[in-house]
């Protein structure tokens, strides 16, 4: 409560007196009682958070699931130098796949492992998330999805290809005998690569692009036809999906800082990483997907080569993971044997549905609502190699920690006060554990950020655009806080921040166990406590900051949409050479702005290295 308290007085500061009353009859009320139902529901199950958390977080959320759910992740382009050559490459990296399958279906994977909380040894993480990665779908709901758990002995023997919004069903499975063999998933992918685009082809996928209640009623409506059920359940059962994409999104989707953010032929980072999360709408690649599927492999005919995922199968670092050592094996292959024998299996079964007017206004209507959500989504990349994580090592401060502060910093600069900050917390360390939220705002991230802010005119206008008083400071400022002071300040964030980060992976934050004791009331059938109820409850879970380290092993770009309408979503990778930051907005907002964000970014973190070089030089 005390740590809630702290939330609510740096970002509803006019609600902490209310708020504090409501803390104390909560403690003296009904608070105990819901503990109690928490320790005997850790009693009864493996992980007392996890089915709450996920039904909260997000199967009962009924927005659509690309940009609002589903992340991307852009790796490096792929070369070729024709269309065989594609189709070796898809079929290198789907018998990797099918090798990593079989890895997890006996259980040999080695577990992770991080520092142990005492500091001695080294602690193995929870791998639940690798082994369901290929086992999940999630099914709309009219009242809130399910997860459909696969049962391996009748799902994931076959992939689905997904080209010209056609979809494609390739057995890898044989029934007379085991695996299909390279050189026939060579043949496979080439018939359907070769396939021209028809356009009477009805954009069935874009139905997964809905908003979830809208979905589950266009799919009761495909239900309706025994043709439509058998493509369904193929859909479900798959592995996993592979886009192969044969346009490129146009230059709209561009968002450069720098004219020499190019990532491949006229593309910038931004658009490779819109081509990830939503494929550019109907209008071009945005139906050739089925967004239910955890697992989207997409190749572009340019070389584009990414991934898009359903976020409630699990977290990035398992599945990004996966993704980036598949490739990277397949990249050590030597050429292929040009002498193959030729395959003499029937072509991939081609998906007919069988659609009634119904589900044609359905497709429709998603269509238009689609390309609405498309079209409002601003993203920007920053690529920043002023510096590395080595600088910030040498401070003496975590890297995670220094970016946290540097985006609060941003914020503040842009808007004037801080805001409710999400970043994902790994609380792996306990069984089938998912993730926690640690909070970046607090009361020291905020006397920092307005020190570091003194006198600066854009900070200013922030504060009168968000009605914020100067306290009859004048307009212009002068220095009030030396640069030792500054320090000082940044300093007792940092141990905040540090503090904040280390509770909540091994366990003390605040989040699950708020979402526990409010599950714990409604699933008794009491009232909810005011707590719950109250404005200060839902302005600290109002997260226009949503933030997560999305580190892989290759200079990639990875990002997802805002969680809320007038919000940031900012993943970040840090890299050996700098940091990658992919920002994203809403255009229909009016306040937030992607590439003014990153520019804001760019300057906070030169700030901060100027603070810490002229402290260091003041010893």
């Amino acid at each position: 409560m005390q740590k809630y308290l702290a939330q609510v007085e740096v970002i509803a500061p006019n609600n902490l007196e209310k708020t504090r009353n409501l803390v104390r009859a909560f403690l003296s009320g009904p608070g105990p009682k819901l503990q109690q139902r928490l320790l005997e529901r850790r009693q009864k199950t493996t992980n007392w958070a996890t089915q709450w958390w996920l039904n909260d977080m997000y199967l009962s959320v009924p927005l659509a699931l690309p940009i609002n759910s589903n992340p991307g992740l852009v790796a490096r382009p792929k070369r070729f130098s024709n269309q065989k050559e594609a189709a070796v490459f898809l079929a290198r990296f789907l018998t990797e796949l099918l090798n990593y399958q079989e890895l997890l279906d006996a259980n040999g994977l080695e577990p992770d492992k991080v520092k142990s909380k005492n500091g001695k040894g080294m602690q193995p993480l929870c791998m639940a998330q690798h082994y369901q990665m290929f086992r999940i779908y999630r099914r709309p709901g009219i009242n809130g999805d399910e997860q459909v758990i696969l049962d391996r002995a009748t799902s994931g023997d076959h992939i689905i290809i997904a080209h010209h919004n056609q979809f494609y069903s390739v057995p890898v499975r044989a029934p007379d005998r085991a695996r299909i063999t390279e050189a026939e998933l060579v043949q496979q992918i080439l018939s359907i690569m070769e396939t021209k685009a028809d356009p009477r082809t009805p954009p069935v996928g874009i139905l997964t692009t809905a908003k979830r209640p809208a979905w589950a009623k266009a799919r009761e409506e495909l239900l309706k036809h025994e043709r439509n059920r058998h493509n369904l359940e193929l859909l479900e059962c798959c592995l996993c999906v592979v886009c192969i994409d044969d346009d490129v999104l146009p230059a709209t989707f561009n968002n450069s800082l720098k004219k020499e953010d190019r990532w491949i032929g006229d593309r910038d980072f931004a658009n490779v990483l819109h081509h990830a999360l939503h494929g550019g709408g109907s209008r071009h690649l945005g139906a050739n997907r089925w967004f239910d599927k955890t697992f989207h492999a997409i190749l572009g005919k340019d070389g584009f080569w990414g991934l898009t995922y359903e976020h409630s199968a699990g977290e990035a670092p398992a599945i990004f993971k996966a993704f980036e050592e598949l490739t990277e094996k397949v990249d050590a292959m030597p050429p292929p044997d040009e002498n193959t024998v030729p395959s003499h299996l029937p072509a991939p079964e081609k998906l007919e549905w069988h659609l009634s007017e119904q589900s044609l206004n359905y497709i429709r209507e998603a269509m238009t609502s689609f390309d609405y959500l498309v079209e409002d989504l601003d993203l920007c990349i920053l690529w920043f190699e002023d510096y590395s994580k080595e600088f910030i090592k040498s401070c003496k401060i975590s890297p995670d920690v220094y970016l946290q502060l540097s985006l609060q910093l941003t914020y503040f600069k842009l808007h004037g006060v801080l805001v409710a900050t999400y970043e994902s917390a790994g609380i792996r360390r306990f069984a089938l554990g998912r993730v926690d939220c640690i909070r970046a705002a607090s009361p020291e991230a905020l006397a920092w950020a307005k020190a570091m802010c003194q006198g600066d005119p854009e900070s200013q206008a922030a504060n009168e655009q968000n009605n914020i008083p100067d306290k009859g400071t004048k307009r212009v400022q002068f220095t009030i806080y030396s640069q030792e002071r500054m320090k000082e300040l940044f300093d007792l964030a940092v141990q905040r921040q540090t503090k904040e980060m280390n509770d909540n992976i091994n366990g003390l934050g605040i989040d699950n166990h708020l979402m526990g004791l409010h599950y714990a009331a409604k699933e008794a059938g009491e009232p909810v406590p005011d707590i719950f109820t109250d404005e200060a409850y839902k302005i600290i879970n109002h997260f226009a900051l949503s933030t997560s380290q999305v580190t892989t092993k290759n200079d990639t770009i990875a990002g997802y949409g805002p969680v809320v309408p007038d919000g940031y979503g900012c993943g970040y990778n840090i890299r050996d050479n700098g940091f990658i930051f992919a920002v994203s907005a809403f255009h229909s907002d009016g306040r937030t702005n992607a590439m003014k964000f990153a520019q804001t970014l760019e300057q906070s973190l030169r700030d901060m290295a100027t603070m810490l070089k002229n402290a260091s030089a003041q010893r």
